[in-house]
């Protein structure tokens, strides 16, 4: 930097605009009547609702090619082999292995 030379950086000021409107009041579509809105939200519920449902409506088989569910071990929230309250509903190892190995590594269960 050079003796003498003086470095100046302009001034910003910010200044927003002032309106007798707040700034989330903004044109939307008009309202429907009570009957027609209610009509509306049931309708965007039932959208929303999740889609899985163990019922399959006539027209809506699964593609032949699709896997079958398969079918839960046992009933309830306890395990009556394990005793294990909350865990899966099948064994992650089938019948017979009492072993999963992955390039010579070995997990017991």
């Amino acid at each position: 930097m050079s003796k003498g030379r003086i470095n100046i950086r302009s001034l910003h000021i910010y200044a927003p605009r002032l309106s007798s409107q707040p700034p989330y009041a903004r044109p939307g579509p008009p309202p429907l009547p009570k009957e027609d809105q209610r009509e509306f939200e049931e309708l965007v519920r039932n959208a929303q609702a999740p889609a899985a449902s163990a019922r399959v409506k006539e027209g809506e088989e699964l593609h032949p090619d699709a896997r079958q569910p398969i079918a839960p071990g046992f009933i309830g929230d306890v395990n009556p082999k394990t005793g294990e309250q909350g865990g899966p509903k099948q064994e992650p190892v089938p019948e017979g292995r009492n072993d999963w190995s992955y390039r010579g590594r070995v997990s017991d269960f």
